[in-house]
């Protein structure tokens, strides 16, 4: 009785499943987590051709939602959303691995038995997805040196506020203060027809 119920309190539609995880409700994450990991860990596998690495990225993506959660932004389409996530994630992976080229040019293989409609709405996707990283690359490298350094430091690196304070020589408050001013460039420097997409404010979120 207890399992049937709970099967149909969370057989939920996917976008109120995230608001109540924006609440706090564990079992509704769960719900999400038990619902898409196979498919994610698909697609990263797909891309990154090592399962270590596929799963990694996969269970990264999910902690950083839960510890982000009550700054989730409203979402529609939860699976474009988190598949338009774990691009950011992987590109993020080869991105400090320094491989970048190749894999924003040509970015991503679908899965196989895709619907037609399922496969044009993320081929679509996949098209807006390398144009605002190519963006958002370009915004990076027309910052100013200390705050390009700053955000290079944090986001492709993956060090502390505290580590790029110590590695450049400056204080924490002045890391904090050329994340945030990088992040409203980059608010401005991207396309006004790409700034409200879903992957847009996906990277603001996790960039956050």
């Amino acid at each position: 009785m207890y399992q049937k119920e709970l099967f149909v309190t969370y057989d939920m539609l996917d976008a109120t499943c995230v608001q109540n995880i924006a609440r706090s409700d564990y079992k509704a994450f769960s719900h999400l987590y038990d619902r898409y990991w196979d498919l994610l860990l698909s697609v990263a596998l797909k891309k990154t051709g090592d399962s270590d690495i596929a799963m990694d990225i996969v269970q990264d993506l999910f902690v950083d939602i839960w510890q982000r959660r009550s700054t989730l932004p409203q979402i529609d389409d939860v699976r474009k959303y988190l598949i338009t996530s774990l691009y950011f994630k992987v590109f993020m992976y080869f991105r400090k691995q320094g491989i970048q080229q190749r894999h924003i040019s040509s970015y991503f293989t679908f899965l196989e038995n895709e619907k037609e409609e399922d496969f044009l709405q993320l081929l679509e996707g996949e098209i807006q997805h390398t144009q605002l990283l190519t963006a958002i690359e370009e915004s990076v490298e027309d910052m100013p040196e200390r705050m390009r350094q700053v955000f290079n430091l944090k986001y492709y690196r993956s060090l502390s506020n505290k580590e790029i304070a110590e590695t450049m020589g400056i204080s924490v408050q002045t890391v904090k203060n050329q994340l945030m001013r990088s992040l409203q460039h980059i608010r401005k420097s991207v396309p006004e027809h790409l700034s409200h997409s879903t992957t847009f404010l996906f990277a603001l979120f996790f960039l956050s």
